[in-house]
């Protein structure tokens, strides 16, 4: 990718506003993932090549185990709210409503601070000073990469690492449909530049704890498939998860236990990791667009990708989201 293209991706007001910042607050989406991570990371040790002071929102809890090493990678010390407060810019990542941002105090608790919004959410609302939403990138770590080469930056072997880690995790390892010409030669790049793609992955696919692999054992355990093997749906309640040793920040990527069961067009996650809320993971296959489902119970997210939160039971939200989705399924191309 040449220089020239970088510039015409990364909005000019995004890098001038970078810039003319000190104090920088770096922010992503509550339950953050690994595209969170490696894109706050990368920021993190990009910024102060600019003079810049970098502070990332971290509460406690927030750090999944089996994405610790990304944290611990970047060397990210979480801020305190004093110390976020005096930011004059947030940077928010991959977080495509205010209210999701990972903040104690969302972002009231930053007066001073312009926001920069950058993501790659179609549903994200805007809500930022600056707004740079690409909807057809694999990650916001793909976008983060273009920033900071944008700004000059160096793309180090630990920097590169961070980014790949955010798209590797965000493209099943480059097996979606979000997997684009521009990622596959950006993740070359990023190996060029020395990242470290085999412990990376291994960490990120193949390093569950024991606790994680007994809730594996429950979703698959509760796993159902409509009698057209066209939707699956799978649960795990608070006692459920509670039993297995997890907890909210450990609920990710289940998902995709239903999703690989064969001829499945629509999957749906349904865990209570916090008691008497229920979080939705849609995922659609072969262009079949779960956003459009989860859209139907105030969610957002990707076109295949997608997620919605409700109030009540497990029982009380799949008696009501399920005959909506085999409704929603049914009417898919055979």
């Amino acid at each position: 990718m040449s220089s020239t293209a970088v510039q015409d991706t990364v909005p000019t007001e995004v890098c001038d506003a970078t810039r003319a910042a000190n104090k920088i607050a770096l922010i992503a989406h509550v339950t953050p993932d690994a595209d969170c991570f490696g894109a706050i990371g990368a920021m993190y040790l990009a910024l102060p090549e600019l003079g810049k002071y970098p502070f990332a929102s971290l509460p406690e809890g927030t750090v999944a185990r089996r994405l610790a090493f990304l944290v611990e990678l970047a060397g990210v010390r979480p801020a305190s709210r004093q110390e976020l407060a005096a930011c004059d810019l947030a940077i928010v990542m991959d977080t495509a409503k205010d209210r999701r941002v990972n903040v104690d105090g969302k972002l009231e608790a930053l007066p001073n601070a312009k926001i920069v919004n950058i993501d790659h959410h179609a549903t994200n609302t805007r809500f930022g000073t600056w707004n740079w939403i690409e909807g057809d990138a694999s990650s916001t770590a793909e976008l983060v990469y273009l920033l900071i080469k944008s700004l000059g930056c160096q793309i180090t072997p630990t920097i590169a690492t961070l980014i790949y880690a955010g798209m590797h995790s965000d493209t099943q390892g480059f097996s979606l449909s979000n997997t684009t010409t521009r990622s596959l030669q950006i993740a070359g790049e990023l190996a060029q530049a020395g990242a470290d793609i085999i412990d990376t992955c291994e960490k990120l696919n193949r390093s569950r704890s024991r606790s994680e692999f007994e809730l594996l054992k429950v979703i698959y355990t509760n796993t159902q498939v409509s009698d057209d093997g066209r939707l699956a749906w799978s649960t795990a309640d608070c006692d459920e998860i509670a039993a297995a040793g997890c907890h909210a920040n450990d609920i990710d990527d289940q998902v995709e236990v239903v999703r690989s069961i064969e001829g499945v067009k629509l999957a749906i996650l349904f865990t209570e990791a916090n008691q008497g809320k229920i979080r939705m993971n849609f995922r659609g296959e072969r262009g079949v667009s779960a956003l459009a489902l989860a859209k139907e119970f105030g969610g957002g997210g990707h076109y295949a990708s997608a997620g919605a939160i409700l109030p009540g039971s497990i029982e009380e939200i799949t008696d009501r989201v399920i005959p909506a989705a085999r409704e929603f399924v049914k009417k898919l191309p055979a």
